[in-house]
């Protein structure tokens, strides 16, 4: 699947694109105005509430869904109802020509793109002995190869500015890995490393790239496992002895999205209640 918009150039905004970044700036109040956002997955879960607080922050936001667009249009819709700025795009996370256009799609919207969120990902808790080649290559792809995939096609327009902002949504499970779903948990930590190496490479642009590594926060992912699982046992190895929500990770997204986080990066930040101490 790929981004409904057309393709635009890589380059810093001018002609209409000028246009458009003139009207970036429309909200000046909160850590995010004048900033242009796009939130992979952000049709729901960690992705929703990262895309909605970002815009009360003051951002304008590209929303992307995969596979709900009436989601991801609610999710619109709720910002433009609070006096905020988003777009929807269609996007698959694992094919280099719908992230190119996704990206370029943003720019061309809103003149500009300033911080990248992935926070797409793909989890399916399976034993190990039965985790199929394709199981493992489709968990990598969309969890690991994505990342990689926006690193390089968002790296013309930060470099061309000397600025940007990189933020991946890790896991708890790639920092203590994980036996229920060991494939996602690799690629978790592969994230994680992948986070450090570009923010040495990308630091000579200006560019920051940062990690948040969520534990058990409340979404439909969590919903699944609890069907299973005791949540009495989760909440027993969480030393604040509650399930995260969504707004707890936005809210570390911010930070590191804003200029309070100017001199930050290649860093993990972990919001968990406490569960992993590393």
């Amino acid at each position: 699947m790929t981004a409904t918009s057309s393709k635009t150039s890589m380059s810093p905004a001018n002609g209409a694109n000028a246009a458009n970044a003139a009207n970036v700036g429309a909200s000046t109040i909160g850590r995010l105005a004048g900033r242009v956002a796009l939130v992979s997955g952000s049709s729901r879960g960690i992705g929703r509430g990262i895309a909605e607080r970002f815009a009360r922050e003051g951002a304008c936001v590209a929303v992307t869904w995969h596979a709900r667009e009436q989601a991801a249009q609610a999710v619109v819709e709720s910002i433009e109802k609070e006096g905020g700025r988003a777009h929807a795009l269609q996007l698959d996370v694992t094919v280099r020509a719908s992230v190119r256009r996704a990206i370029s799609a943003t720019i061309e919207r809103f003149g500009q793109l300033d911080v990248l969120v992935h926070n797409a990902g793909f989890l399916e808790q399976k034993p190990f002995a039965t985790i199929s080649d394709d199981d493992w290559d489709y968990t990598f792809a969309a969890n690991l190869k994505s990342a990689f995939l926006f690193a390089q096609e968002i790296r013309p327009h930060f470099e061309a500015r000397s600025k940007g902002n990189l933020i991946h949504l890790a896991s708890v499970g790639g920092q203590t890995g994980g036996i229920k779903a060991p494939h996602y948990a690799a690629a978790k930590a592969g994230l994680i490393s992948l986070t450090r190496s570009l923010a040495k490479l990308y630091a000579p642009f200006g560019v920051r790239v940062n990690a948040i590594s969520p534990g058990f926060i409340a979404t439909d992912m969590v919903a699944d496992i609890l069907t299973r699982e005791s949540e009495d046992s989760i909440l027993a190895t969480i030393p604040l002895h509650r399930i995260g929500l969504p707004e707890d990770v936005a809210g570390a997204a911010v930070f590191l999205a804003s200029g309070d986080a100017d001199y930050v990066t290649g860093q993990v930040l972990n919001v968990n209640g406490g569960s992993y101490l590393g």
